[in-house]
């Protein structure tokens, strides 16, 4: 098998190192391959290695086999390091422990609200569970009067080092020291409370303030409600997540509302006052003459507040549903016919419509 590196820095010209460690890679997976190098070294395995580079070192310099190469140094060349991810050699790694406190993490809430309640506003209260700093160590995880001190295993490194030989060198890896946990130090007595974590879970109740004009899928956020940092950092934020309820009545559009209202045929016909339902109550609107199935009326600042601006607010639209009954009296029968013959006249057409 052989394995090809992509190189992801095509800015530097890396062909004959990218070769070298190709070629350093075919060794590794052929198994006949690699006893010979472990037994005899570089020579046991002709030029299938890195045969070309300065002593057998596919990085030049005369310095052979027998140097110690981090792989955080050899991915920095390859991949442009620069401290993060896979580079930054074990100085780098040391430098990125974080061992003071550390700011904690943002939780979420998905929180379902009423529509009146997103239109106008109000107060909920929600029940989370987040971390809090352990109030007996203060967040470090310590027994108070214990003692601290520096870990012999690591030498306050907080991780151990270990030298693997392959073609491409001695190379220098490391771990998490298993004795302190990678802090580097090594407590006498952990705090009992939080079981040396510095943290507790714990469940709280909190009040949330609802603006006026939300919708759904806004989010709120609310300081310092999120999880408790680390040896005492600061917490993280809460994210309400909001879920608005549909309403039977109304329909929503940022502070645009639409309802729908039925009259009768006659008062379509006629016209007449009507009391249509609005978001905050009702109001009495007119329906002119000859009102048409489907048709809209504006009442104009009875929508929804604007969010951050309450003061203002949207309208209304209400589309007008003509109610035609299915059965009539005699009586009314009589004068619906004495109406089409009226209208029939005038038109000298069919129908009452027409």
């Amino acid at each position: 098998m052989y394995t090809v590196i992509i190189d992801a820095n095509p800015g530097k010209d890396t062909t004959e190192q990218f070769q070298e460690i190709n070629r350093a890679y075919e060794v590794l997976s052929n198994e006949d391959l690699k006893q010979k190098y472990d037994m005899y070294g570089e020579r046991g395995v002709g030029t299938s290695a890195a045969s070309e580079g300065a002593a057998g070192s596919p990085f030049g310099g005369g310095t052979g086999f027998g140097q110690e190469v981090d792989l955080g140094d050899i991915f920095d060349s390859f991949f442009g390091g620069g401290g993060g991810g896979m580079g930054g050699g074990a100085r780098g790694r040391q430098g990125q422990r974080q061992r003071g406190p550390v700011a904690g993490d943002d939780l979420r809430f998905d929180l379902e609200i009423d529509f009146k309640t997103a239109v106008f506003g109000g107060e909920e209260k929600v029940r989370i569970r987040h971390l809090e700093t352990c109030g007996t160590c203060s967040g470090s995880g310590v027994k108070p009067g214990s003692k601290v001190s520096t870990c012999s295993t690591c030498n306050g490194m907080g991780v151990t080092m270990q030298v693997t030989r392959t073609p491409l060198g001695n190379f220098q890896t490391q771990q998490t020291c298993p004795t302190c946990r990678g802090t580097g130090q090594v407590v006498e007595e952990y705090c009992g409370t939080c079981s040396g974590q510095g943290l507790n879970s714990k469940t709280k109740q909190i009040k949330v303030t609802i603006p006026a004009g939300v919708e759904d899928g806004n989010k709120l956020r609310v300081r310092g409600e999120g999880d408790a940092g680390p040896k005492g950092g600061p917490p993280g934020d809460l994210y309400i997540f909001l879920k608005v309820k549909e309403d039977r009545n109304f329909r929503r559009e940022g502070p645009e509302v639409y309802s729908d209202t039925s009259v009768s045929f006659v008062d379509a016909i006629l016209g007449a006052s009507v009391k249509v339902p609005v978001v905050d109550g009702e109001v009495t609107i007119k329906v002119p003459a000859g009102t048409q199935p489907g048709q809209v009326m504006r009442l104009k600042g009875n929508g929804a507040p604007r969010l951050g601006s309450p003061d203002q607010r949207g309208d209304h639209y209400v589309t007008m549903n003509i109610d035609i009954p299915k059965k009539l009296s005699k009586e009314e029968k009589d004068l619906i016919e004495q109406l089409r013959e009226l209208q029939e006249k005038k038109t000298g057409k069919k129908g009452i419509f027409q």
